[in-house]
């Protein structure tokens, strides 16, 4: 009897435990569970319609209801250019979320509009930085980047302006005009500005594609200050849209072209176009502070001297800057800080005849980095990293090269120079897959010098320098007759120190 006493008692003590420990359970997941729906944070805030533009149809409407407010995931910056941007923080344009979000790639998290007194939230987010993107279908679109959710907090972004969209539809624009900040304007056709024109901060202008804009008068725009307020021609292409848009050489926008004598132009971002920027018969062309991306061609010079500094170009089909002027005219021309990245065929062309320099840039990811074919040339302090010719030349015989203080990181040829004198010094040559200097020819007179190559004092990685040297030791490999040759000796035993960007 005690023992089934016992054997009970301990089913019912088993039983107990059983039943504590399911409701244990079932506490903690609801502890776990409003614990976790406690930890959300929420963004919020309102947007106001407001009409700013004298004489246009639409009235300050009192009723803010019907704007559309989609949260986005932030976008994931390029990490070769974040490496970059940290590592040389003095030249191109650092990349940020505004430089770098387009909507139209992303699919949104959330989509709401706002109630009639334009308030809008979105609730239970998980904490971290969202991307806003508001608009209406005739009032314009605005971004509002890196906004973070907080947890157990409502972060209210304050109140948001929209104003009425301008469209221009007319082949020419007479009056002066004024891009205003926080504007958007849609160019449905290709429009001539014949006068005055000014940019002002975070103006957005979206061209249809194949069209084009072209300026005849004098062209304002911002002194760079940050990226958050440089303005922006992108493509037009379903602008209005809370679904991805593929965004290819068809959506692009055909050309942005400027005429006037003197261009002078600042902190913009151009994005999505057949031709970027291109002036025609100008005596001087300045461009600084520009991020220029995902277009089939980026910079185009017709004529004039060029200054071009602190500009970062990205992932282009064919060639980032295009320098051809006028052979009679001697050249005073400069590119400096520049950042040149993801480019399928050449990063820079030159073809002046004149005088260039090229100095504290970087090259990376580019068939040809530096391209030239006309012109006396300083090529100094810059990066070459990963490009198939980090410097080739077509073979014009009164070409002068000074190419110093450089790094050559991973290329397949280094350096493919021409003319009569080539001044290869005080670099530092890392790895190569083929040649570190290529200067003879398969066809007569089989050399693209005309006299030998003085590369002394220039570190070289692999030892056995002469096997990555193509000259005329090399002509019974080639069943050629070069006639000159590449003098590497002396050579550095440690890199230059000061070489590279500065």
């Amino acid at each position: 009897m005690n023992t089934k006493y016992i054997s009970g008692n301990t089913v019912l003590k088993t039983h107990s435990w059983i039943i504590l420990s399911l409701i244990v359970l079932i506490f903690a997941f609801l502890c776990n569970s409003c614990s976790t729906k406690a930890n959300k944070g929420t963004i919020s805030g309102s947007v106001t319609l407001f009409n700013d533009i004298p004489g246009l149809y639409i009235e300050n409407p009192m009723d803010f209801s019907g704007v559309t407010v989609a949260l986005y995931k932030t976008a994931v910056l390029d990490t070769t250019l974040v490496r970059i941007n940290q590592q040389y923080p003095q030249i191109g344009v650092q990349i940020t979320q505004e430089t770098e979000f387009d909507h139209r790639n992303f699919n949104p998290l959330k989509v709401t509009t706002t109630d009639p007194i334009g308030k809008f939230s979105f609730p239970s987010l998980t904490p971290g930085d969202y991307n806003l993107v508001i608009w209406k279908n005739e009032w314009g679109i605005r971004y509002i980047c890196s906004v973070k959710a907080i947890e157990n907090e409502n972060n209210n972004i304050g109140n948001i302006e929209l104003y009425p969209a301008t469209y221009y539809n007319s082949a020419i624009v007479s009056e002066p005009t004024i891009f205003k900040s926080d504007h958007s304007y849609f160019i449905l056709t290709d429009v001539n500005f014949n006068s005055s024109v000014e940019f002002q901060p975070r103006t957005q202008i979206f061209i249809n594609p194949g069209c084009m804009l072209k300026f005849y008068g004098s062209v304002t725009t911002p002194e760079f200050t940050s990226s958050r307020d440089m303005w922006k021609i992108t493509s037009g292409k379903e602008i209005y849209s809370t679904s991805p848009v593929t965004m290819d050489f068809d959506s692009y926008f055909s050309a942005v072209n400027f005429y006037s004598n003197e261009i002078n132009i600042s902190s913009g971002l151009i994005r999505y176009g057949s031709n970027g920027i291109s002036s025609f018969n100008s005596n001087s062309n300045n461009l600084s502070y520009f991020i220029i991306s995902d277009c089939n061609s980026c910079i185009t010079f017709n004529e004039g001297d060029f200054y071009i500094n602190y500009l970062t170009i990205q992932n282009v089909n064919n060639y980032g800057i295009c320098c051809v002027t006028d052979f009679d005219r001697l050249n005073l021309n400069l590119l400096s800080k520049c950042i040149m990245y993801n480019i399928n065929n050449r990063g820079v062309f030159i073809n002046i005849n004149g005088q260039y320099e090229i100095n504290n840039c970087y090259f990376i990811n580019i068939n040809k980095a530096i391209y030239t074919r006309l012109g006396d040339g300083i090529i100094t302090h810059n990066n070459f990293e990963n490009n198939y010719y980090n410097i080739c030349s077509e073979y014009i015989s009164n070409q002068n090269n000074q190419i110093t203080y450089n790094n050559f990181y991973s290329s397949i040829i280094c350096i493919q120079p021409t003319g009569m004198i080539n001044n290869i010094n005080f670099n530092n040559f890392y790895y190569t897959s083929w040649w570190y200097i290529w200067i003879i020819r398969n066809i007569y007179p089989y050399s693209l010098v005309s006299d030998n190559v003085n590369a002394k004092n220039n570190y070289w990685l692999f030892e056995d320098v002469d096997k990555y040297l193509a000259d005329g030791n090399d002509n019974n490999e080639f069943s050629i007759n070069c006639l000159f040759y590449i003098n590497y000796i002396p050579k550095l035993y440690f890199p230059v120190s000061n070489a590279g960007i500065q």
